[in-house]
């Protein structure tokens, strides 16, 4: 979101979307769409190869109206996010707790990457119905959750196929996964072999016997 006079810019990435910060001299690259140039010479780019991304110019006053951000959920960094907030949104769901946890008006902020990363921290199997997790299981939930994104932000993110960030720098939390992209791999805790399974459509790493 950026702040411009009496508006904010809002834009959503979504699964390729990046910015790039370059010299207004340098070449425009084929999937660069939007440029916004400054008058220091200096470019913000925005190239996003699939076009998915989408960006809306909100006015102040209405940003809280505005649809993105009134349904969305609560970071797991903030300290609002509660096991009392979580167990509320997930006691009535006949969903996997892996596809809730992608849900960005439960949670904002986990990709399937940090979900998977994040119930095995919980010891929590992806395939669980909301509807049977515990009070006790939202809490490691919530701590997981800040644990692991909070190291990632650390870390400069994941960088696993297409990210690097607005100066070309790749993220180095992949060091540190255990079990997303594992699958055959020992489990790091008890040495069970890492399985993979489709949930939601997304691809989900877990370890049966540590995740129950």
């Amino acid at each position: 979101m950026f702040s411009i006079g009496d508006y904010y810019l809002c834009s959503h990435l979504r699964m390729e979307g990046k910015y790039f910060v370059k010299k207004h001299e340098e070449p425009i690259e084929k999937h660069e769409h939007i440029i916004f140039e400054f008058v220091d010479g200096i470019d913000l780019r925005y190239a996003d190869v699939r076009k998915f991304g989408r960006m809306c110019l909100v006015e102040k006053d209405k940003i809280e109206e505005y649809e993105s951000v009134a349904k969305q959920g609560i970071e797991p960094i903030d300290d609002k996010l509660s096991k009392e907030y979580l167990y509320d949104k997930l006691k009535t769901k006949k969903i996997p707790i892996k596809s809730l946890l992608l849900d960005q008006t439960i949670i904002a902020g986990l990709g399937n990457i940090y979900a998977d990363e994040v119930l095995f921290k919980a010891g929590i199997n992806p395939l669980k119905f909301g509807i049977n997790i515990s009070k006790d299981e939202c809490q490691r939930i919530k701590d997981s959750s800040k644990e692991i994104i909070t190291k990632a932000i650390k870390y400069g993110g994941t960088t696993i196929r297409s990210y690097t960030s607005s100066l070309g720098v790749t993220g180095n939390y992949q060091d540190f996964l255990q079990v997303h992209t594992k699958e055959g791999e020992k489990c790091p805790k008890c040495g069970t072999i890492i399985q993979k399974e489709k949930v939601g459509g997304r691809s989900t790493y877990y370890c049966p016997k540590c995740q129950v």
